[in-house]
């Protein structure tokens, strides 16, 4: 009988930890997760009722915030249709999205704030007021680079070059996030695919842009110096594949690397990828900028990549790659980092969205610092780099309207596998010699990148300069 005891006595103890621990996985280890799982009907279902908290822009214009409705439930208001993939959506029948998603936690008043009166809510049932998002986002400068775009299918992204902060980020074609239980189904079977976040998802051939990082590499390991002279006549050869003499200076059949990246010579830049640099150094230096690896962010991104593989590029693939095609395929906030590498002294920063997160009451739950991911570049290289891309805006800034502003840029115009059909595209940054400002620009079919990408980089440019 005592044994019987026992073993029952030691069933019910076994089962008590298991539930025990059980309610410690899910109530605290795990409760962040949970919390924050866009699947979970429980935290979309608390925010028809929550005062959830505001997302407001970095001079404090209010971008998100929750509005009472008659029925006494409440609804997001998004201001600004342009940040929708950013800000991301609440919705009961789709999830939560984007920053939405991110920092639910915070926004729906799950976490934050002061612990005993956390405590003290959550015993009484009480709903607290969830704490506001401070954004790094410069309001002004989004509706500018909002407008500058139009409804053309593209990204912008600018940011602070020194501290990684993302002054503007726009996705086009975009939607109204406050409509997605009414719209979401249109939304989702839409061919033009607004709920892509073109700016930190969309992946595209870089073209041109991409022979700042080439250049990096060759100047960077010492492999090229700037005054180093190349030929074409009849095309460059790389194991069969002809790379023709596109874009060389008229009359001229011999250039040193300045001007080859000043004009954009492919097969210059071709003969430096796959003779001088070698797969293992051109790909050292592609992810030390963050290929191949998805980027640090406060909301999901696509991971850059160097080859559909992911491993080294034979010499035809890396001649290609060199120039800007090949299998290469970036985000625009990749490439936006790019050009803030060289700006920022050869420092990749870290990029970021959110400064504050502050309580209803105005206290200061978390405040970001600025912080570099990796060096990439020595100092002189990036120095090197700045005059590289002050030539070429030069070259082509004068139909874009880039000239008299102190850009240093490099547009591009790549491929996209449809004949006579390619992105538009634009990176770069100023003023030149003190970097304040960082911009990407893609325009999907957009055609050269001096005539659709670099005009949008301009006006963001100069409503930057005008504050």
């Amino acid at each position: 009988m005592i044994r019987q005891i026992r073993q029952t006595a030691l069933v019910f103890a076994l089962g008590f930890l298991v539930l025990t621990g059980g309610l410690v996985y899910w109530q605290v280890i795990r409760a962040n997760a949970v919390a924050d799982d866009s699947a979970n009907p429980r935290v979309v279902e608390a925010a028809l009722h929550a005062d959830r908290g505001r997302m407001l822009d970095r001079n404090g214009t209010v971008l998100v915030e929750s509005v009472l409705q008659p029925d006494g439930t409440r609804a997001r208001r998004y201001t600004l249709p342009s940040l929708a993939q950013t800000t991301g959506y609440v919705s009961t029948r789709f999830g939560v999205s984007g920053l939405e998603q991110a920092y639910n936690r915070y926004l729906s008043g799950s976490s934050g704030g002061d612990a005993l009166d956390a405590a003290i809510d959550n015993l009484l049932h009480r709903s607290r007021p969830g704490a506001d998002l401070v954004l790094t986002i410069d309001a002004q400068l989004q509706q500018v680079a909002a407008q500058a775009l139009g409804d053309r299918p593209g990204a912008v992204v600018a940011l602070d070059p020194t501290t990684g902060a993302v002054l503007a980020m726009v996705s086009a074609p975009s939607y109204d996030p406050g409509t997605i239980d009414e719209q979401g189904d249109t939304l989702l079977d839409d061919p033009g695919k607004p709920l892509l976040n073109r700016a930190t998802q969309g992946l595209y051939p870089p073209g041109s842009t991409y022979k700042i990082v080439t250049a990096t590499a060759a100047l960077d390991s010492g492999k090229v110096k700037p005054t180093d002279r190349y030929r074409c006549v009849n095309g460059v050869v790389i194991q069969g594949f002809v790379i023709n003499c596109e874009n060389a200076p008229p009359g001229q059949t011999e250039w040193d690397f300045q001007t080859a990246f000043a004009f954009s010579i492919n097969a210059t830049f071709a003969q430096v990828a796959a003779n001088q640099l070698g797969s293992d150094l051109f790909l050292r230096y592609s992810r030390a900028f963050g290929m191949d690896a998805a980027l640090p962010f406060d909301i999901e991104t696509a991971a850059s990549r160097t080859s559909h593989s992911g491993g080294g590029l034979d010499p035809v693939l890396l001649a290609n790659s060199g120039f800007g095609q090949g299998q290469l395929q970036v985000t625009p906030l990749q490439m936006a980092l790019v050009a803030a590498t060289v700006a920022n002294k050869g420092n990749l920063p870290r990029p970021y969205l959110v400064q504050q997160v502050r309580a209803a009451g105005g206290s200061v739950i978390q405040d970001r610092s600025p912080e570099s991911i990796r060096r990439v570049m020595s100092e002189q290289t990036a120095q090197t780099m700045t005059q590289f891309m002050l030539a070429a805006v030069q070259e082509f800034g004068g139909a874009a309207g880039l000239l008299n502003q102190n850009i240093a840029g490099k547009t591009g115009t790549a491929e996209t596998g449809t004949p006579g059909v390619s992105d538009s595209w634009f990176v770069g940054f100023a003023p030149s010699q003190n970097p304040h400002l960082a911009v990407a620009v893609i325009v999907e079919n957009g055609g050269p990148g001096s005539q659709a990408a670099a005009p949008i980089a301009g006006k963001v440019f100069q409503a930057f300069a005008a504050r």
